[in-house]
This record gives C-alpha cells, structure tokens and sequence, in this order.
C-alpha cells in the first residue's frame, strides 16, 4: 500500500528500531563511562593499598628488626608471609636492608641477594611514595618505604610492588562486567521495546499513522462537503468537532469555542438526554443568531454498546424545505396527475368497448355524462379553491379516489380564498397531500366495506382549518399518542415520515392538529394554520 508514492512506514518497526538504538547508544555510553569511572577507582584504589602495606610494614617492629639486623627470622619469615597471603592486589613484598642485601622476598630464591634495581630517593620523596618501574617480573607499579628504629637510625627499606599486568587484568575484568551488564540491559530492552510497539499498534488497531492520516483527511474532506451542518460532541459535553457549514450556522469561525454555553441554538437538555438515555431526537426546530432557522438533530455515538457522545446534524429550514417540498408536494403532484390519467384511460376503454358494440347512442350518453360530471367537478374545486396547486392535488386525488372505489366528497362551504390566507403552496400540498393518502391507505383494504372520504378546507382572514374524514379501519390507542413522531407506522418499512412533516409544517405556522379515531370506524383529522406572515408566503 503507498501514499504520494512512497511505502507506508511501519510503526512498530519504527518504535523498535528507534527505541532500541536509542536505548543502546544510552546503554554504551552510560557503560562506558561507569566503567572509566570505576577503573580510575579501582586504580587509585590499588595505590591506596600499596600505601597502606607500606605503612603498615614501616610500623611492624618485626620488620623494622629485621632490616636492622640484616636477617629475617624464622618468625619474621613467617610474618611477613602470612601477610602478604592476607592482603589481595599484592603481588611482591621485599624487605631490603641498609647495605642492599635483600633479607625477605616473596620469591624465597631471592632472599639474601643483592638488590640490583633503583634505589629509592627518600630525601626528594618523602618516607613513602608511589613510582613505576621495571623489576625482574616485569612493569610494575611500586611503593616504597624508609625503615627507621626507635632512635631514628635509617636500616633499610621496604617494596611493595603490583605488577601491570596484573592491574590490567582487574581492568579487563571490569570491563567484562560492565559489558555482560549492557548486553543484559540492551536484551532486556529490545525485549520491552518490541512489548511496547506491539501494544502500541494494538492500541492503534492495527493502522499506520499514514493511514491514521489519510482516514483523518478522508474524514475531514467527507464531512466538509455535507450541506448539513455536522457538530461533534465528546460525553463530557465539549465540542469534538465543527465542519464549515455547522460554522455558519451557528455564525462561527475556524477558532471556535469548545463549549455548549457559547451556542445557544444547541439544546444542553436534547444532548443529555441522548448521552443518558441512547435515544436519537430528530428534528428539533431552533433560531440562532442572526435569524437563522435550522432544524437540529441529536443521534448517539455508541462504540463498543458505550454511548462515548453525540452527534449534531443542523440543516438550515430554508434547504429543509426545499427538499422537504421535492420529496413530498412535487411527489402529491405527480402521483395525483397518474392517477388522473389512470381514471381518464379507463374511460376511453369503457367508450370504445361500447362503439365496438355498436352502442353509439349509449356511447354518447356516457361520453356526456362524465364529461358533465367532470366538469362539474374540475369547475367546483378550480372555483372554490384559488391557489392552483392546491386544486391540482385535489382534482388528482379526486381521481384516484375514483380509481380506488373510494367516495370522495367536501365538506358544504369549503373554499380557498387567497385574501384570507396565503401559505406556501408545497407546505399546504405536503399537509392535505399527507392526511389525504393516510386515508387512502386505510380504506384500501379488504376489512373496510363502505369507503367514504369527505375532505372540508375553510378559510377565514388569518386562518385556515382543515379536516380528513374517512371511513378505514381506525388507529389504536397505543398508536394515536405517537404517530406524529419520525418513524412511527402502522404500514411497515419506508414510513413514517409523513405526519411526521405535517406536524413540523403546522408547529411552523403557529397551528394544532388533532386526531380522533375509533378503531373499525374510521378516522378524522383537524388541521388549523395561523398566517402571520402579513405578506406573500407563495415564494
């Protein structure tokens, strides 16, 4: 998989690969210094004790009557030897007397031999000090220290020595420990490193961060070209997320704030109850600042069965209605003109089946009659009911009521005038479109033998009311308390939006709906609208 032609990094490779070579430049780095640190110590160390043999030789009356008598005695001997066993690091002690006989050695075959390396300077040195030298067993590191009696009198000297190669023994060691030490550690890190990286990609699920990326681009680029208005919020109520045109409902910039006081137009009350109860709220009409109307939605953000936030979708009224209209007053419309066409098609068969039997006589009368009626219809509705589309959605449903077997009558007195009221056409399509196909739809079957729809549209200044009266199969009690919200039916899958719209467009207009039905009887609806626009609302 690539992205701008190049291969997707791997991120637990990478994890590892920098948390391993991170840990092992620390781990050289730390090891070679503590190992410098501790071979100074352990030299300075080792000098320590050769000073400290050396003191303590100076101060043995043994050895000081040794060098004075210019002979170690068996018991002198046997001192001297036991303590060189006892001390470590130390490889030659050697008691030399005044006139340069060595009367004590570690290496016995040296005992009695003239001493044939460097005399010690104690007037320029001191009593005791530290130089290098080479003696018969090699480069060594050697002390030496003055030998004076009771009186003072010099008899002799005394040498310890430690040998290099010995000292760089101890050094190597050292070394060797502190390398098994960071092979250890780096082992163990690579271990823990490969753990983390691994965790980390499980905590990722999986992805890559380009891939993290390019699902965040998506995202955004998805998001971004809604119309609606989309606005994210986390379970502690902030602000997750805002596209542009959420921005501009809710007349906002890209520095938006995160916090719910500062958009009025949001309901805290609708968004807790959606965080609490997992119920969605759809269609919630609100006013912000500078008059605009929108209609806001609040749905739930589950993962894993926990609600972890809710989702805003905002959507200008304006847009809502036009799309509103496009999906319900143009659809009246042409379902009404088919079903015109559908009664006028019958027509024709019925007159030409009656010319090819000859009955012309009986052709005309019927050619006569329903054109009369027709007429008759088409002029009462067009004279009674001024606003056009109003009275194309009656004529077409008048003809699908025909189509139907479905008696189809008005109320005595009902009339449109225009000088009364002027709402939106599609609004007033959507509602006497919606409450007339309910009525359709429950005298459309079986169980319903008289089939009888009477529709009654009044108007006065100000104000319209509106009944649906029909003869179907009734609504439940259960059912008549929620089927004015979204989604609720009693005719199955793809409905329940209809009333649904018929109460938002009669919430709009300042009006009431009322429902009364008896379950095998039928149903009637009360529809009143207020104009108060106090102009033309026919755009």
């Amino acid at each position: 998989m690539k992205k701008n032609g190049r291969q997707i990094t791997k991120i637990q490779r990478d994890i590892f690969g920098v948390m391993v070579l991170l840990i092992i430049i620390m781990t050289v780095i730390t090891a070679t210094i503590s190992a410098c640190l501790n071979i100074h110590s352990e030299k300075k160390h080792l000098e320590e004790t050769l000073v400290d043999v050396s003191v303590s030789l100076s101060s043995s009356n043994q050895v000081i009557d040794a060098a004075k008598n210019k002979r170690c005695t068996p018991e002198s001997q046997e001192y001297l030897d036991t303590f060189k066993s006892a001390i470590s690091h130390v490889d030659v002690i050697s008691i030399i007397s005044v006139d340069g006989t060595r009367i004590y050695h570690t290496n016995k075959s040296l005992i009695g031999t003239l001493y044939d390396g460097t005399m010690p300077d104690f007037e320029t040195n001191g009593n005791i000090y530290i130089t290098s030298d080479t003696g018969p067993s090699g480069a060594q590191r050697r002390a030496y220290v003055a030998l004076y009696d009771e009186e003072g009198t010099y008899q002799g000297f005394a040498l310890v020595v430690l040998l290099n190669q010995n000292i760089n023994r101890y050094i190597l060691s050292t070394a060797i420990i502190y390398f098994i030490i960071a092979d250890v550690i780096i082992v163990l890190s690579v271990f823990l490193s490969n753990l983390i990286s691994y965790k980390i990609k499980h905590k990722l699920w999986g992805y890559e961060p380009d891939v993290f990326s390019a699902m965040y681009s998506l995202r955004d680029s998805i998001l971004e070209s809604f119309e609606e208005g989309i606005i994210a919020i986390d379970y502690d109520e902030k602000i997750l997320f805002m596209n542009k045109a959420a921005q501009k409902i809710c007349n906002k910039d890209e520095n938006y704030s995160l916090h719910l006081k500062d958009y009025p137009m949001l309901s805290k009350k609708d968004i807790r109850k959606v965080l609490k109860t997992s119920e969605k709220i759809v269609g919630v009409q609100a006013g912000g600042e500078g008059n605009v109307d929108a209609l806001i939605s609040y749905y739930p953000v589950v993962e894993r069965d926990n609600i972890i936030g809710a989702l805003c979708v905002l959507m200008d009224r304006t847009e809502y209605t036009r799309i509103a209209e496009d999906l319900s007053g143009v659809k009246f419309l042409v379902d009404s003109m088919r079903a015109n066409n559908h009664d006028f098609t019958n027509k024709l068969h019925v007159i030409l089946g009656l010319i090819q039997m000859g009955a012309n006589k009986e052709a005309a009368e019927y050619i006569s009659n329903i054109t009369s009626i027709q007429q008759e219809t088409i002029s009462n509705i067009m004279r009674n009911f001024e606003n056009p589309s109003v009275a194309a959605l009656l004529i077409g449903k008048y003809s699908k009521a025909s189509e139907l077997n479905i008696s189809f009558g008005f109320e005595p007195g009902s009339q449109y005038r225009t000088s009364d009221v002027n709402f939106n056409s599609n609004d007033l399509i959507t509602v006497i479109g919606n409450l007339i196909e309910n009525a359709f739809d429950a005298m459309n079957t079986p169980e319903v033998a008289v089939r009888k729809l009477t529709v009654g549209i009044f108007t006065k200044p100000g104000a319209m009311i509106l009944r649906v009266d029909d003869t179907g199969s009734g609504i439940s009690d259960e059912v008549k308390d929620t089927i004015f919200d979204y989604n609720v039916t009693t005719k199955g899958e793809n409905h329940g939006t209809g009333l649904f719209l018929v109460k938002q467009i009669v919430n709009r207009y300042s009006g009431s709906i009322t429902v009364e039905s008896e379950v095998g009887e039928g149903t009637s609806f009360t529809v009143t609208m207020v104009d108060t626009s106090g102009g033309n609302l026919d755009v």
